[in-house]
């Protein structure tokens, strides 16, 4: 007499996933339907066995499905600042794709552990896309910004200031790489990075140009208050964000009345850019144009607006600690620096 209950029996002893990271896998390596981003952060704060399993599977894994699971994740870790995904996306540094090695690296931008240096660097100079390069070269600024703030050793800084310096002194390297080189070298405090700015600027080509203004905003260095206001005037929509920006970062308070114009700008990112500068800015009509965008219809513009009023709202408090010492020998400092250029 046959057993009915056997075969249930057998199954139940078939060796099959015991942790969650598992389970995940086996779905992902099937072609069913995509894990939805609840069931993904499982995959943060990997355990080091669990990351050994999924690096094994990770290439076995179909290119769209993997792709699927960096950009969830990283899209996530945006709303969700408790998901630590550092593990995974250095192994997704690795990937086979293009776009998921941008968007590990893009996902890494809070993360400035040393070990990160050298993978960057060695992307920047080895990989076969341009746009993983220039992503790779965005990604050093971070490390050469900690270097200046005394949070990485000298010498990891150096190292991503060097490789930066070398692509931008090369000759044959592609503008999307270069211009994110300037923009990240743009944070080093080093002799002659006013000077490499300043050539950039009066480059024939449009996309260092537009590096120049953001490089500019990056510096710190107030001497360029007055180019990039005058800017906020050019014909090229990108130039004019670029320049608006910078005058925020620059705190360029003389730009208030054109960057308020700038906000009926016909070109959006335009328009966002002179809405975080006004953010930066604070002051009254900062305030008031910020107010009356932030109840707009346009949702994007409203958002950045709702943030940049709480901005201005900080700047313009008593006890909010400006960016730069404007004592007055320090603006006939600069009066004198731009009468001599």
């Amino acid at each position: 007499m046959n057993n009915p209950a056997r075969p249930l029996q057998d199954a139940q002893t078939q060796p099959g996933p015991t942790s969650s990271v598992e389970l995940l896998l086996a779905q992902l390596q099937e072609d069913g339907v995509l894990p939805q981003r609840q069931d993904l952060v499982v995959l943060s704060d990997l355990s080091l066995p669990d990351l050994q399993r999924l690096g094994k599977a990770w290439t076995t894994i179909k290119d769209a499905r993997r792709l699927h699971v960096v950009q969830s994740l990283v899209d996530e870790s945006v709303e969700n600042l408790h998901l630590q995904l550092g593990r995974l996306l250095r192994l997704a540094l690795k990937d086979p794709l293009p776009e998921v090695r941008i968007l590990a690296i893009r996902g890494l931008w809070e993360d400035r552990e040393a070990d990160l240096v050298g993978p960057l660097i060695q992307m920047l100079n080895n990989d076969p896309y341009d746009t993983v390069r220039a992503a790779a070269a965005e990604a050093l600024g971070a490390f050469v910004l900690a270097g200046e703030l005394d949070e990485l050793s000298p010498s990891l800084a150096m190292r991503a200031e060097d490789a930066l310096l070398a692509i931008l002194h090369a000759e044959m390297e592609p503008l999307i790489v270069q211009a994110c080189a300037l923009e990240s070298i743009a944070f080093s405090g080093e002799t002659g990075i006013r000077e490499l700015i300043e050539d950039c600027y009066y480059s024939r080509y449009k996309e260092m140009r537009v590096a120049a203004l953001r490089a500019m905003g990056r510096s710190a260095d107030v001497r360029w208050r007055s180019t990039v206001q005058s800017e906020l005037e050019s014909s090229e929509a990108e130039m004019r964000a670029a320049a608006a920006k910078a005058c925020g970062q620059l705190e360029a308070s003389d730009a208030i009345e054109a960057l308020i114009e700038l906000l009926s700008d016909d070109n959006k990112p335009v328009r966002l850019a002179a809405i975080f500068a006004l953010g930066r800015l604070g002051g009254r009509q900062a305030r008031e144009m910020l107010s009356a965008i932030s109840s707009g219809d346009d949702p994007e513009e409203s958002s950045s607006a709702a943030n940049a009023l709480e901005e201005a709202l900080f700047y313009g408090d008593a006890d909010g600690i400006p960016l730069f010492d404007e004592t007055l020998e320090n603006r006939e400092d600069e009066a004198d620096d731009l009468e001599e250029w």
